[in-house]
């Protein structure tokens, strides 16, 4: 009988799901269109790379985490400026991640650029010690930010779906700095005051600012003296790069 139900079964009823940017992205406010680029390229069978530019406070690096946090084991998450060649190879070859998550791509050297490139190109990895060489073929999906292009190779730069993400509209920077000073421990009142005078008083507004100033100010016995002094800071030395 149990045989005879599952024959019955279509076979596509086995498969998983697709998955859906609700799954991965619930996180992330707005940037509708880049989430749906992301789950189609989840969910395609051979890889097409992402690389998303923009200035900071974007959510670029919020993309990658909630990827790394979808997949567990199957994703590796490493910053451009902290990776080694050995390392990074190292980690391909014991590892065998379907989806390598680089942050801050454009602080990766030239010849780790090189490895990545051969990585996304042919899928093969090579590696050479002590007069051995070792192969492995890899289908790896490799998700990646930046905050320009400059400093990557052209052919490099080819291999990816490069987005770009624009400046959070008011809507979207309020809905999303109330929530994290929020989850600071901030009460709504200080959330607000703070993320509108980051909004109205900075020249290049972001969220850094305002949890930043969150932190600084969440003890004070005059709090709104204190935003208005961390504004004023903020300004003057023109904020964090």
């Amino acid at each position: 009988m149990l045989l005879d139900l599952l024959a019955s079964i279509p076979l596509t009823s086995f498969r998983s799901r697709p998955l859906e940017r609700e799954q991965i992205f619930e996180k992330i406010v707005g940037y509708e269109g880049i989430k749906r680029t992301f789950v189609r390229s989840l969910n395609a069978k051979e890889p097409v790379h992402i690389l998303l530019v923009g200035p900071p406070g974007q959510a670029k690096t919020l993309f990658l985490k909630c990827i790394a946090g979808r997949f567990g084991k199957s994703a590796f998450f490493t910053v451009g400026g902290n990776a080694s060649k050995s390392g990074l190879i190292d980690v391909l070859f014991d590892m065998q991640p379907r989806y390598l998550l680089v942050d801050e791509i454009e602080h990766l050297k030239a010849e780790y650029q090189t490895t990545l490139l051969s990585l996304m190109e042919t899928g093969i990895l090579t590696q050479t010690m002590h007069s051995k060489v070792r192969h492995l073929h890899l289908k790896t999906w490799v998700f990646a930010t930046s905050n320009g292009t400059k400093k990557l190779s052209q052919p490099l730069l080819s291999r990816f779906r490069v987005m770009y993400l624009n400046e959070y509209e008011f809507s979207q920077f309020y809905e999303i700095a109330v929530k994290k000073l929020l989850a600071e421990g901030l009460d709504n009142k200080l959330a607000h005051e703070i993320t509108i005078s980051v909004w109205e008083q900075l020249p290049n507004p972001n969220m850094r600012n305002c949890v930043q100033i969150g932190r600084l100010v969440k003890n004070e016995p005059d709090i709104e003296m204190a935003i208005a002094d961390e504004v004023q800071n903020f300004k003057e030395d023109g904020g964090p790069a």
